[in-house]
């Protein structure tokens, strides 16, 4: 177990409106039967801990900044085509919101995590890891390429976490990442708006 602070945009778990009638306007169209509804649900969403923690959120966007500002340039120079994608997907967060980590739609703070190997299929395209703290070991492996990164504070690493198979090693001291991603299920939402036929329609005058 290990603390993790998710400051995200979502669209997965998001309800679909598919096969919903054009003629009512997704605000008025709940299920037959249902006591209760999430509106919220049926557009992207900030996670738990940005909505419940807004000056932390802030202050931490603050000290990212600078680190997001260069990882967008290299993504630019060393990725165009990942980072297209992800600038559109960012491009379209409702109410014209900011992304916190550009061209990610969020990024997640971790403390002290040593992982088992794993994939993120819920990523999209590529993340980008950069780990913090006085620390020995934690070295970041990718199992398919066969690669190990003794990663040093501020040192950043961009890969597709849903293709390769990822974990970083036990460490002294203190040691915590910060790990920028995209959320895959935004493709829902910048394709066909989740379904929900008025907004699909009326893109540029949704009412929220």
């Amino acid at each position: 177990m290990f603390l993790a602070l998710h400051y995200v945009w979502y669209n997965r778990y998001c309800e679909q409106g598919d096969g919903a009638p054009a003629d009512v306007h997704p605000s008025s169209i709940v299920k037959l039967g249902a006591t209760k509804v999430n509106f919220n649900q049926r557009i992207p969403y900030p996670s738990k801990d940005m909505s419940q923690n807004p000056e932390e959120y802030d202050l931490l966007k603050g000290i990212l900044s600078p680190f997001s500002h260069y990882l967008d340039s290299q993504l630019q120079r060393l990725l165009p085509e990942e980072y297209t994608t992800l600038s559109h997907y960012a491009d379209t967060l409702p109410l014209h919101s900011v992304a916190p980590a550009y061209p990610f739609t969020g990024f997640v703070l971790n403390f002290c995590v040593s992982t088992s190997a794993h994939r993120d299929p819920g990523d999209q395209s590529v993340c980008a890891v950069m780990p913090f703290g006085d620390f020995t070991g934690g070295q970041l492996c990718l199992y398919e390429a066969g690669l190990v990164f003794d990663m040093q504070p501020g040192d950043i690493i961009i890969f597709p976490s849903a293709k390769i198979t990822h974990f970083n090693l036990h460490f002294d001291g203190t040691r915590g990442s910060f790990v920028f991603q995209t959320d895959r299920k935004f493709e829902d939402w910048i394709t066909k708006r989740n379904g929900w036929p008025h907004i699909v329609e009326h893109s540029e005058h949704i009412e929220l």
